[in-house]
């Protein structure tokens, strides 16, 4: 019985590996690929060459800490948007965004890099100023 127990525990352990490792190949894979149409939600940034596009859900535990650092950072960084993933689900479905919270750089209307976790506020103002 414990044999079998162990094994469930393994198979699951690693069926959440794959997972995990399929997400963030899904989220590599939009790298250089055209950014989908997001005319609706770019408001002050549509003009911005560089746009970061931050998702994140009102029940994730990382987005709640990383939210008041992304809401500080918009007020001097407009091409900086927030996008709550209850809203935005088939946007953040179009950019590969498959977790919260989730960060998306677009370069002149190419995707450049998806970012799915906690990011510090260096990481994120280099993606910013990129």
């Amino acid at each position: 019985m414990t044999m079998w127990l162990l094994w469930g525990i393994g198979a699951i352990a690693g069926l959440m590996l794959v997972l995990q490792a399929w997400i963030w190949l899904q989220a590599r894979r939009m790298r250089g690929r055209p950014a989908p149409d997001t005319a609706h939600v770019d408001g002050a940034a549509a003009a911005e060459r560089v746009r970061v596009y931050y998702f994140y859900g009102a029940h994730c535990g990382h987005c709640r800490s990383m939210t008041p650092l992304v809401d500080r950072l918009r007020a001097s960084h407009h091409n900086l948007i927030k996008l709550d993933i209850a809203d935005a689900h088939d946007l953040a479905q179009a950019f590969g965004v498959a977790a919260t919270p989730g960060l998306v750089q677009v370069v002149d209307g190419v995707i450049r890099r998806v970012q799915l976790g906690g990011m510090s506020e260096a990481r994120l103002l280099t993606l910013l100023s990129a």
